[in-house]
């Protein structure tokens, strides 16, 4: 998440992103909110906040408050279907319905107010409080169901009983010849429908070893 940039003002982005929800919205009736799986780590975040306000998927990008936005992403050529959340949670909407999250949890990250970029000494970084929630991803994300030697890493597939399916990439820590350690980065890709994992080179390998083929 740290190479990703913010394009546009706070006040820029939720202006953007309204006109865009208004050109994209699909005719269909939105979906209740009370029968669609909620986001992982929406539920920790909205303890942390304190608001008990979480996002599900397939509800209505235009219900994502606009005090979390903190930027609009690019995907492929378009920019307005894909927002970073204020807690670095990439949303996906590309019919105006969220359809996909992705985080990413690394044991290091920057101090605070420091950029991914500036990066280059050990004084540089702090233990990301967050990395304790790959403790429970047996909890948060389902048991794990594959796994796969993928990209001089892992990737496992863990699906939950609400249909919630995340793709779990697992790497070397970016931050690893600064600390002297060896780490991993764990970056979760979830959807309800597998068409909208990406990675379909791999996705039908992992869904036929969880019994989803």
């Amino acid at each position: 998440m740290g190479a990703l940039k913010l394009v546009f003002s706070r006040r820029a982005c939720c202006a953007v992103l309204g006109m865009v929800m208004m050109a994209v919205v699909s005719p269909r009736v939105a979906q209740s909110a009370d029968v669609t799986p909620v986001m992982p780590f929406e539920k920790y975040f909205a303890d942390q906040r304190g608001d008990g306000k979480f996002l599900r998927f397939n509800a209505f990008s235009g219900e994502i408050p606009g005090k979390r936005i903190k930027a609009l992403l690019r995907s492929g050529q378009v920019i307005g279907d894909r927002i970073l959340l204020s807690e670095d949670v990439a949303v996906y909407f590309p019919d105006g319905y969220i359809v996909q999250s992705q985080t990413r949890f690394g044991k290091y990250i920057p101090k605070v107010g420091l950029k991914a970029s500036s990066v280059v000494k050990r004084d540089h970084l702090m233990e990301n409080p967050r990395y304790a929630l790959v403790g429970n991803f047996d909890q948060i994300l389902g048991k794990e169901c594959a796994r796969s030697e993928y990209a001089n890493g892992f990737a496992a597939l863990r699906i939950k009983r609400d249909g919630v399916m995340s793709l779990v990439l697992e790497t070397s820590g970016l931050y690893d010849p600064l600390v002297d350690e060896q780490t991993t980065t764990y970056t979760v890709t979830s959807a309800v429908q597998s068409v909208f994992m990406g990675n379909q080179g791999l996705m039908p390998e992992l869904l036929l070893k969880c019994g989803r083929g």
